[in-house]
């Protein structure tokens, strides 16, 4: 595994690779709210991914990345204008990208803005689709409400529910490692544009990104942990036809909870397409 920094304008973007072979096909891998790169270092110690470039940057104001000089900085689409310029900057053509949770909602708005037609696959792992899984934003939503914002996330957030409960999981333990290089300032912004973006529209289903996810016309794919996904998420899915695959037992991170069942099924469903 390689690491690098790319600036962007007076930021520096950090990211994990495998060297980057204008002839191979490109992963591109995007974390969550609190998240890093540290949730997608799996890929690279298996062999059958050498055959991919594999990207895996922090977004800005997470994991080893810089942070934003305004709250701006943090905004989807400065998140997604960073991603599509380090796509630029590594002259990639062909790729595939795998989001995560918040990630997926980025991969979403990036997959629906792709004029060149560079983007071939999309998997969206536990993404938000719906109101319906907005667990962590909607409770820091209520704490910035309450103006209790910092006790909340170290006391109840970080302490209570990431190391104490969800501790006992590989995924949580790597989740704690990231929450103590992001920056309170993204994780408040992004949680807020979580909410706004998944609860803007009327209707049964109130998700402004679950609307344009659907509408992504190229090979995609949904991938949940059945101990997670709020059953109204899986008939939002069910009524528009959209592929899954589901992880039994697994919760909100299967790629980590279960990585070799999750790998072995990503590495095949990508030859699939081929």
């Amino acid at each position: 595994m390689n690491e690098a920094y790319l600036r962007i304008d007076d930021k520096l973007m950090y990211c994990r690779h495998n060297g980057v072979d204008p002839k191979r096909t490109s992963l591109l891998f995007v974390h969550g709210l609190g998240d890093s790169g540290l949730s997608f270092e799996d890929p690279f110690k298996y062999k059958n991914f050498n055959r991919y470039n594999i990207i895996v940057p922090d977004l800005i104001g997470y994991g080893r990345s810089s942070g934003s000089i305004n709250k701006r900085g943090y905004s989807y689409s400065a998140h997604v204008k960073n991603l599509r310029r380090l796509i630029k900057e590594l002259d990639i053509k062909n790729l595939i990208v795998i989001g995560h949770s918040m990630g997926g909602d980025l991969t979403t708005l990036l997959c629906v803005s792709d004029p060149d037609g560079i983007i071939k696959k999309y998997v969206c792992i536990e993404g938000d689709v719906t109101q319906y899984d907005l667990t962590i934003s909607r409770a820091a939503m209520k704490a910035i409400e309450k103006d209790r914002f910092d006790t909340w996330y170290e006391n109840d957030f970080k302490t209570k529910l990431v190391w104490n409960k969800l501790g006992e999981l590989r995924s949580g333990k790597i989740y704690y490692a990231s929450l103590a290089f992001c920056r309170k300032t993204a994780f408040i912004e992004n949680a807020k544009e979580l909410v706004k973006r998944n609860t803007s529209l009327d209707g049964k289903y109130k998700s402004e990104i679950g609307k344009k996810f659907v509408s992504i016309n190229i090979p995609k794919i949904f991938c949940y942990g059945t101990a997670s996904l709020a059953k109204s998420t899986l008939k939002f899915l069910e009524e528009n036809n959209i592929p899954t695959r589901a992880f039994k037992g697994a919760g909100h991170c299967p790629m980590t909870d279960c990585s070799d069942q999750f790998y072995k099924f990503l590495y095949e469903w990508i030859k699939s397409k081929e």
